[in-house]
């Protein structure tokens, strides 16, 4: 039995209490990868479960935390919900139009709302290209700007993210990686887009850069009404700047909360042990509190362990499920759901603990 064979309930966290609806709707997302055999004829033997039943609600103006270790597919979820890499079934709703099933062509045009901006500042900018072109490029593309006018939207988007118009002629590699960062992220604003999706952004970056491209996007996001999916592995990166906060674990998303409810309540083991890591400031907490240790690797993506995906590194299940509960965790997939804990979480034995 997998992921795909039951509804992923309570994925999505559907309307809001004050009735606004999400500008993107993201349900049983699955992006898979054939494993191919050797010889002549290169026979799929297998799939790799990158994504494995992703749902997620977006909201316009809202900074969604896409959090988990490496390896567990939350870049996948970013790039198969910008239909970079085409999906395996599921939906992408953008304000009512599905996204999964548009050819290349008709997919163009909503790229002016829905913009990207990748993890390595180093990689994702054309080095042959000067500033000016970089920027001026998607522009060009969508055919809305050209002349004097192109120049005066260039220059304005090199100050709106905290750079000197005066550098759109230097390359690439005439800058650090903080301001590379903030020439892809001019690069995406050119078309003003309503959704931003932020692959780690700051991960490649030094601390002290870090803090300067955060601050940018909070202030970007209260100025333009940007929604961000932000998608990071840095829990005190995520925790400062979004709104909510999803976990994600081998393809599944395991919970989902606000980030207050989350750091102050977190249900699944998985969540709480990635909060147990977090080192606290002051020394007295940090030797008196208890750390959760996860131990083992990661399974395989091709080969996911049956019913819960985590109970192969999961604390409680080694050490404080009775042999019927743990018979349960091995055979039935535990759903996104709220079990008395104020929000979804995967887990069939969820438990808020004060961690932090």
């Amino acid at each position: 039995m997998t992921a795909t064979d039951v509804e992923r309930e309570g994925a999505g966290d559907g309307q809001r209490a004050d009735g606004v609806e999400p500008i993107l709707v993201v349900r049983d997302l699955i992006k898979h990868f054939p494993i191919k055999g050797g010889g002549l004829i290169r026979r799929t033997i297998g799939q790799v479960k990158a994504v494995d039943g992703v749902s997620l609600d977006l909201y316009p103006g809202e900074i969604l935390g896409l959090v988990g270790e490496s390896g567990c597919g939350k870049s996948t979820t970013g790039r198969a919900i910008m239909h970079l890499q085409p999906a395996t079934s599921g939906s992408v709703v953008f304000q009512g139009r599905e996204l999964t099933k548009l050819s290349r062509g008709k997919m163009r045009p909503l790229r002016r709302d829905i913009q990207i901006v990748f993890q390595d500042p180093y990689a994702s900018l054309n080095p042959r290209l000067p500033v000016y072109d970089i920027v001026a490029e998607p522009l060009i593309i969508h055919k809305l700007a050209r002349g004097e006018e192109l120049r005066t939207r260039v220059r304005a988007l090199l100050e709106l993210v905290g750079l000197n118009p005066e550098h759109a002629n230097r390359f690439p590699n005439e800058f650090s990686g903080g301001q590379r960062q903030r020439i892809g992220i001019a690069r995406a604003l050119a078309l003003e887009p309503k959704v931003l999706v932020l692959d780690e952004p700051v991960s490649a970056l030094d601390v002290s850069i870090q803090a300067g491209v955060i601050n940018l996007l909070e202030d970007l996001r209260e100025r333009l009404g940007l929604a961000y999916l932000f998608i990071a592995h840095d829990l005190s990166v995520v925790r400062h700047i979004s709104d909510r906060i999803a976990v994600m674990y081998l393809g599944w998303i395991i919970e989902i909360a606000t980030t207050d409810e989350l750091f102050a309540r977190p249900s699944h083991p998985y969540t709480q042990a990635l909060l147990s890591a977090i080192p606290i400031p002051d020394p007295r907490r940090e030797r008196a509190r208890q750390r959760i240790i996860i131990t083992g690797d990661v399974p395989s993506p091709a080969n996911p362990p049956s019913g819960c995906r985590f109970r192969t590194r999961c604390q409680k299940f080694r050490d404080v499920l009775s042999e019927s509960q743990q018979q349960k965790c091995i055979d039935e997939i535990p759903l996104l759901e709220d079990r008395g804990t104020g929000h979804p979480a995967a887990c069939h034995y969820a438990e808020a603990l004060k961690i932090l």
